[in-house]
């Protein structure tokens, strides 16, 4: 990973490519690599922390234990200054090697789902839906996963779509999301097409029916993680039970940059309370879609139902 980095780098194992995208205001003349991850004991040069022209593509080599060694070419991109998130329209798709689909070219893309999870009781809750010719959106459902899911409390498994990366903790389920990839724009509002249909009944983790209506999440957050600490820059929020099945209906939600006041519901507001200044360094994206706004707790309505498509930032 290189400073100014945003998204994830695009490694090709057969070419030995990697491409790699920085903020429009990185300085590509003299970058330094952040962060590489090798096999214990290989060397790579040059190292962390030395600064490169990255103008022109620039050779990294990995020297193994054993000391046989490979080449990496590493290849630099600037994006624009305003800058769109990579397939948020989830028209591109790919087969995993446990067959099921997620949105994305390969296993480097910036969306993940909680697909791997699911897949372990029942079936994928996330998965393409044909529009209209090459078009495509994102289909999530929350499925009742039955009775021995109940007994281990993970009844329900709300459908989530996400930035970031997915790796299944068995021991701690809620361990195996990673929210967030790297960003440092600065967009007012975001805009998406959608459709939800709540379902019934409402159950908790173990299976028990609960007196309340589904809704879908459909948030962003704006976030600095350049400390040891997580601190909110900006939020965007919309969450909504009312059914709207019938077509696609387009939202626009403004981001709030700093403290959020005391007439924004508690569940926008930072887990840890901690805030940046509206003017801070953005460094990291989280978009987050959910069939279930409980989801979190193994919660939701049996076969509620969220579609996404075209998410857009609007600056």
């Amino acid at each position: 990973m290189l400073e100014d980095q945003v998204g994830n780098s695009q490694i090709n194992q057969d070419s030995r490519t990697i491409s790699v995208t920085v903020s429009a205001v990185a300085n590509v003349n003299s970058l330094k690599a952040i962060e590489i991850t090798t096999s214990t004991f290989a060397k790579v040069s040059p190292a962390v922390g030395e600064a490169q022209d990255f103008t022109l593509p620039v050779a990294y080599a990995v020297v193994a234990e054993d000391g046989s060694s490979v080449e990496y070419t590493v290849t630099v991109k600037q994006e624009g200054s305003e800058p769109q998130l990579d397939n948020a329209s989830f028209d591109t798709w790919f087969t995993t090697p446990k067959g099921y689909q997620e949105p994305g070219l390969d296993a480097n893309s910036i969306w993940a789902t909680g697909n791997a999870g699911t897949v372990t009781l029942g079936n994928p809750n996330v998965t393409p839906l044909a529009i209209n010719g090459s078009d495509f959106a994102a289909k999530l459902i929350t499925l009742d996963l039955g009775n021995l899911a109940g007994s281990i409390g993970q009844r329900m498994a709300a459908g989530s779509l996400f930035t970031g990366k997915f790796q299944l903790d068995i021991a701690n389920p809620l361990n195996s999301t990673k929210f967030g990839i790297p960003f440092s724009a600065r967009p007012k509002k975001f805009s998406v097409k959608y459709a939800y249909s709540p379902g019934t009944p409402y159950l908790n983790k173990n299976g028990q029916t609960l007196a309340k209506n589904d809704s879908c999440d459909v948030y962003l957050l704006l976030e600095n993680r350049e400390g040891t600490e997580v601190k909110r820059i900006a939020t965007g929020w919309f969450r909504s039970g009312e059914e709207k099945i019938d077509q696609f209906y387009t939202i626009t939600v403004d981001l709030m940059y700093g403290t959020l006041g005391a007439n924004v519901p508690a569940y926008q507001k930072p887990v840890n309370g901690l805030y940046g200044a509206s003017n801070e360094k953005v460094t990291h994206l989280t978009v987050v879609f959910s069939s279930s706004y409980n989801g979190a707790l193994f919660e939701g309505g049996t076969n509620s139902t969220l579609v996404v498509n075209d998410l857009k930032l609007i600056y």
